[in-house]
């Protein structure tokens, strides 16, 4: 059986379990949005970027978001404000899109390096990590969209979907 918790999203993204609700980004209103079983929701954050923004939680507990347009991690005070937490411009200016924090404090974050708004054909992304000591490199080439990431609970692999198309060459019609 289905049931309805929430409608009149304009895009949910980022789907997250924490602290015993359902946490998402509402794309479309810049918010981030928690609902419980029962359908009650709750905004607990507004978003200081437009599309394209995801979030998780550093180990200590603050709220990190990917600010994709602007190239920055956010990162969310205790009074509610965001400040920059990281840049990611060194990597690549534009493209930011999904994250995962590991247990140890790395995040890690995807790539996809070409606009699908401007009707561009898909290119290999990549995925970068932030350390917690600063340092930001790549860590994974050559994949084509890269998304939804998890790390396993031990922390030892970090997965990333790849959409299936992955291994066959894509054409695009004209």
């Amino acid at each position: 059986m289905t049931d309805i918790l929430l409608t009149g999203l304009a895009i949910g993204e980022s789907p997250r379990w924490h602290d015993g609700r359902l946490w998402f980004g509402n794309w479309g209103t810049q918010e981030i949005v928690a609902v419980d079983a029962e359908g009650k929701s709750a905004v607990m954050a507004h978003v200081p970027t437009a599309f394209a923004f995801c979030f998780d939680w550093l180990p200590d507990g603050r709220l990190i978001v990917v600010s994709g347009p602007e190239g920055l991690l956010l990162r969310q005070e205790p009074d509610g404000s965001f400040v920059t937490h990281a840049d990611l411009g060194p990597l690549a200016s534009t493209g930011w899109n999904d994250i995962v924090v590991d247990g140890r404090g790395n995040v890690y974050v995807n790539n996809i390096v070409f606009d699908f708004t401007k009707g561009e054909p898909p290119a290999p992304g990549f995925v970068a990590v932030l350390t917690p000591d600063g340092e930001l490199r790549r860590v994974g080439e050559g994949l084509m969209l890269p998304n939804g990431m998890a790390v396993t609970p031990d922390g030892s692999t970090l997965i990333v979907s790849i959409p299936r198309y992955q291994r066959f060459p894509l054409r695009i019609a004209p």
